[in-house]
């Protein structure tokens, strides 16, 4: 779950075994000392130690950016980045129960609009689909992922957009670690997709900034 610059050259990467036991590479030449270990689910995660305080400077890369865009859907992935932020079932929600409900039947409104051709059943599925969304607002935390992250000291939470990958960063306490761990992965394996239609517009303004 770091991730470093490491210019990776297979030809100078070598493989070592550290303290503990596990198996990582590095890339010889390297000044940042980076160790490159892959985890059993194929994750990799880069380590590189700085001493100058006792924090650390985490960016989860995901091989997704721009260039995977659907044709149809250009922005797709700047759009999802901001979702990956608006919590789970378990953060960020009032009671789940009812605002689960709620978006389940908006992704439905959605789909059956996605698939007429008709303009006028198109207005009225958007207009029953902005009426849910304010409903399921209702329920809804704003901000409480990042909250979170302020809570155990994070600072600089963010996220980026390129063509080829999609980076969220963070900058924890290293006395943080399980709970930033714990953290990002209910986000990333619970994610929900709630204030959908609403974050269009937030997307939208950043475009035409």
């Amino acid at each position: 779950m770091f991730y470093g610059c490491v210019n990776k050259d297979d030809s100078r990467t070598k493989t070592a075994t550290d303290s503990n036991g596990y198996t990582y590479e590095y890339v010889e030449g390297d000044p940042s000392n980076a160790r490159i270990y892959t985890l059993d689910n194929g994750l990799k995660v880069y380590l590189a130690v700085n001493k100058d305080e006792p924090r650390i400077k985490t960016l989860i890369a995901v091989r997704a950016g721009a260039k995977n865009d659907p044709r149809e859907t250009t922005g797709l992935a700047h759009y999802f980045e901001h979702m990956m932020f608006k919590g789970t079932s378990k953060i960020a929600t009032l009671d789940w129960e009812k605002e689960g409900a709620l978006i389940a039947e908006i992704s439905d409104l959605f789909e059956l609009r996605c698939q007429t051709d008709d303009p006028a059943e198109k207005e009225r599925l958007y207009a029953e689909i902005d009426s849910l969304s304010t409903v399921a607002a209702q329920y809804a935390v704003a901000n409480e992922y990042d909250k979170i992250c302020a809570v155990i000291g994070a600072t600089g939470t963010n996220a980026w957009t390129s063509y080829e990958e999609t980076v969220y960063v963070n900058e924890i306490p290293s006395n943080e670690t399980e709970r930033w761990c714990k953290t990002e992965a209910e986000r990333f394996e619970n994610l929900v997709l709630r204030l959908f239609h609403t974050e269009l517009e937030t997307v939208f303004e950043e475009f035409n900034m």
